[in-house]
């Protein structure tokens, strides 16, 4: 009789594998009432909001950088990783390790799933807000499925003029560094950052402190 893999290693392989979830973000996300996804596979929600000054600086910085396609992308990086930092003592996530094995079984750790869930939900506050001219949001892509490696899922922006989409990507690095994003087609032939390649610097927005100013995310 055949017997499959143990019980202990099954559950392992299940608990690092990421892959699309059933749901997507909230039908409205927005500042002052949303939720964020832990515990893998958005096993955990938790419902947070923001103060009108902690949104006030997510928005400027949109507002402070050049008015392209490129710099968009870099103030949507920023922007998901300055929401990490202000909502994760909240949820109880400010203490998740980039991947997932780092971190499996710690209170708070996130998985793919969880992160493109939770950048998903941002990305649609930063296109409700009217912040995004240069792009929508598109969903979610997954590679992998196991067969080229480890399923991972990741958020998407789709740009207006080109119709190409990006990958936003939140997973990579611990809680409140800046999502990386590239284009998904690089990005689903299993692209993954090198250590001597982290995300560019982001501007502190005003008001920003040592501690939660994205300056210092290093």
């Amino acid at each position: 009789m055949r017997r499959g893999p143990p019980a202990g290693l099954l559950a392992l392989l299940l608990a690092g594998a990421c892959a699309a979830p059933p749901t997507g973000p909230a039908p409205s996300p927005r500042p002052g009432a949303f939720t964020v996804c832990h515990g893998h596979g958005c096993e955990e929600r938790a419902p947070v909001s923001l103060t009108a000054a902690e949104w006030a600086r997510v928005v400027a910085l949109f507002r402070r950088l050049p008015h392209d396609a490129a710099a968009e992308r870099r103030a949507v990086a920023c922007a998901v990783g300055l929401l990490e930092r202000l909502v994760g003592p909240r949820a109880g996530t400010d203490g998740d390790l980039g991947g997932t094995f780092p971190g499996l079984g710690r209170p708070g750790q996130m998985d793919c799933v969880d992160e493109a869930t939770n950048t998903g939900t941002y990305l649609r506050m930063f296109a409700d807000a009217g912040l995004l001219r240069f792009h929508v949001p598109d969903g979610r892509a997954t590679r992998g499925f196991f067969l080229m490696g480890w399923p991972h899922t990741t958020a998407v922006l789709r740009e207006r003029a080109t119709g190409r989409r990006w990958a936003v990507d939140s997973w990579f690095h611990d809680n409140g560094v800046p999502a990386r994003i590239l284009p998904l087609e690089r990005w689903r032939a299993g692209w993954k950052p090198r250590p001597d390649d982290p995300p560019p610097p982001c501007p502190a927005p005003p008001g920003a402190d040592a501690k939660m100013g994205l300056g210092t995310w290093r």
